[in-house]
């Protein structure tokens, strides 16, 4: 009998067919960010519980929601995988993956990972779990390299394309390769008008190189359809956002705060860190944001301990600083300094990330500077995007001005252009505008840089 197949002729056990064409297609919507995915899935399962795949599948959705409390559903679906004995050598690869996810073991995990792309450089799933870990890792170069392994396998006659050329523009433009970057997002967008990592990797681009109206206009195009996608929609109305505070339009991005960002109860890793970052750079703006804090501090507070993602540490302690809950905020960096000493990945580093950006929101501006400034660098590799770390360099800068030390915020807005770096061509423009920041000495004036990157 003729083996079932993926679209790219990748063997599936445990699907007839027309079961296999259906997982297709949930793959596609999955990673289109569509939502009713896992429910469509779980239908697929019942009516073909051997399918191994999506048992693996449903383990990483569990686990990528970004909280110890799905832990145990990931492993539950793990251990149908693993139980079923038609399982090919890639599908075991999969389960190796999703296993050292589970256990927290994150070199096994990025090896198994890796050794998928390797072997089977055609495999969607393996590609996009591969430079989705990445992401949180910190480790932009390897986050190039993990889209690059499998570009040379894939073109516009291979079935998901698209799909694989909105993680390569990003890593691209994070890489400082903005014009390549926005070829491939653009690419990526013709095949599919609403990829949101596309359009996503767009946005960085005319973020990092100073193109705000660009920006606006690219994603209010598509602004009355993105709350037809799933909860990764939050953090394009995020950068929207930021478009509209880059363009001095405050009240606009506190609206979309309230409409869109963070318009109600939410626990969901990104929606906390697109809230506090969102509302600290306002604050640094002169914006009086009122009691919206609160709410995000309701929901850090909620899940202390919780988080998996690393990087939603410190904008935890930074909401629950801010509104004065010492004993939420001290129960989080107790388990924080637990998570360091037992030898936790990222672990350390979060953690005095985090105690520093709690002095922040205490109003402790020299504790923070003197904790925070060592850290700006290498505070990088608690992942995300240039765009998402410059909030340290945000609080560096305000926090300079808060000690009346001018010289220092100076330097640090110098520094941010590093990551803004777009090639030879965009030298003379950067060093122009490093001078106009060494000449500058009105502090409102300076914190309105933070606004554009200084980039004119």
């Amino acid at each position: 009998m003729k083996p079932i197949t993926d679209a790219r002729g990748l063997a599936l056990s445990g699907l007839d067919a027309d079961q296999a064409e259906h997982y297709d297609a949930l793959l596609t919507d999955l990673y289109l960010y569509r939502p009713g995915v896992q429910a469509r899935l779980q239908d697929l399962l019942d009516q073909a519980p051997g399918f191994v795949l999506g048992q693996v599948l449903r383990g990483y959705a569990h686990m990528g929601d970004g909280l110890s409390t799905d832990v145990p559903e990931a492993r539950r679906y793990l251990a149908l995988a693993q139980a079923l004995p038609e399982a090919n050598e890639r599908e075991r690869l999969h389960m190796a993956a999703l296993q050292a996810w589970v256990n927290g073991r994150v070199a096994e995990r990025l090896q198994a990972l890796e050794d998928l792309v390797l072997r089977w450089p055609l495999d969607l799933l393996a590609y996009r779990q591969l430079t989705s870990m990445l992401f949180w890792t910190g480790d932009k170069r390897r986050q190039l390299a993990a889209a690059m392994q499998a570009v040379a396998y894939w073109d516009p006659s291979v079935s998901g394309h698209a799909l694989v050329l909105g993680p390569l523009a990003f890593a691209l433009q994070e890489a400082g390769s903005y014009e390549l970057a926005e070829t491939h997002a653009l690419q990526a967008l013709e095949q599919h008008p609403l990829d949101l990592w596309a359009l996503h990797a767009l946005a960085h681009v005319h973020e990092m190189q100073g193109r705000l109206q660009e920006g606006e206009r690219s994603l209010s195009a598509v602004a009355d359809r993105l709350n037809d996608f799933n909860l990764f929609r939050g953090h394009v109305w995020w950068h929207l956002a930021l478009f509209k505070v880059g363009l001095g339009r405050l009240d606009e991005a506190l609206a979309l705060f309230d409409q869109q960002i963070f318009p109600g109860p939410s626990v969901f890793y990104l929606d906390i860190q697109n809230a506090a970052s969102l509302l600290a750079r306002l604050e640094i703006q002169g914006v009086n944001v009122g009691e919206r804090w609160q709410r995000v501090a309701d929901a850090a507070e909620q899940t202390v301990g919780q988080h998996l993602v690393a990087f939603t540490w410190p904008h935890q302690a930074l909401a629950l600083a801010r509104t004065g809950r010492s004993p939420a905020l001290a129960a989080a960096l107790a388990g924080m300094r637990d998570q360091a000493q037992a030898g936790a990945d990222q672990a350390a580093m979060a953690q005095a990330v985090s105690e520093a950006l709690a002095h922040y929101g205490a109003g402790d501006h020299a504790l923070f500077m003197r904790q925070m400034r060592p850290l700006r660098h290498d505070a990088a590799s608690l992942g995300a995007s240039h765009a998402q770390q410059d909030l340290y360099f945000q609080l560096l800068v305000d926090t300079a001005l808060h000690l009346g030390d001018v010289p220092l915020a100076q330097s640090l807005l110098q520094e941010r252009l590093a990551s803004r770096l777009a090639g030879a061509p965009a030298w003379p423009r950067l060093t122009e505008v490093a001078r106009h920041m060494a000449q500058e000495r009105d502090p409102a004036r300076l914190r309105a840089l933070l606004r554009t990157g200084g980039l004119p």
